[in-house]
């Protein structure tokens, strides 16, 4: 049962929080395509608006390249020039970071499937050692990024963001460092009944205050 976390949390937003949860588990997230997986995670280090700012800068991003065609796997994303990208948005640090992730998919990318190739990474990386971690490495991936993409990719984990810290210090316990926010909210997924990607959402919806203007993708 899910009485405690419907009491947080109201049944409309547990709904959209699983919606989100189910396309993170399945492969399929920004319509099972790891180059908008990974765009959305670079841009959300930004700290901008996730559902009023990001999510509409991946749409476009969508729209413009990759329905298109012109890219349709990660090792596609070299073909657009830095000048392109810095016009549609001004954050040299998140179009190096996506370019450098985009490679390593690629790199790694022996049988074709993008998605499993991310999935089998996600899987395997420690966040308490991502320093150590090839994506990790990458300069502008923190540990939220990293957490992020590894959710997208449907692993139940926490994202230890500003957001999820101040929701869990105010309602559960207080959390100081990200992997105090990794471990505790590991242990209220489980008094909730919930998973941890359940809850990751659920603390966005909620507190973005977007509920009526979000939609499950």
């Amino acid at each position: 049962m899910k009485n405690n976390a419907l009491k947080l949390f109201g049944s409309e937003i547990i709904k959209e929080a699983e919606g989100f949860a189910k396309l993170c588990r399945t492969g399929r997230r920004w319509g099972g395509k790891a180059v908008l997986i990974i765009l959305d995670a670079c841009l959300d280090s930004t700290g901008l608006n996730y559902f009023t700012v990001v999510v509409p800068k991946v749409n476009y991003f969508r729209e413009k390249y990759v329905d298109s065609g012109v890219v349709s796997k990660c090792d596609d994303f070299k073909k657009i020039s830095e000048k392109e990208l810095l016009s549609m948005f001004k954050n040299e640090r998140v179009w190096k970071a996506m370019k450098e992730i985009c490679g390593f998919i690629a790199e790694r990318n022996i049988s074709g499937d993008e998605i499993k190739t991310l999935k089998d990474w996600a899987e395997n990386a420690d966040p308490f050692k991502f320093k150590n971690d090839e994506v990790g490495r990458i300069n502008g991936v923190g540990i939220s990024t990293f957490q992020y993409l590894r959710i997208q990719s449907g692993v139940d984990t926490i994202m230890p963001d500003k957001i999820i810290m101040k929701w869990i210090s105010k309602n559960f316990k207080e959390v100081k460092t990200p992997y105090e926010c990794i471990l505790e909210g590991n242990r209220i997924s489980k008094i909730l009944n919930i998973s941890q990607i359940e809850l990751c959402w659920a603390i966005w919806i909620k507190e973005s205050g977007e509920l009526n203007r979000i939609k499950v993708e």
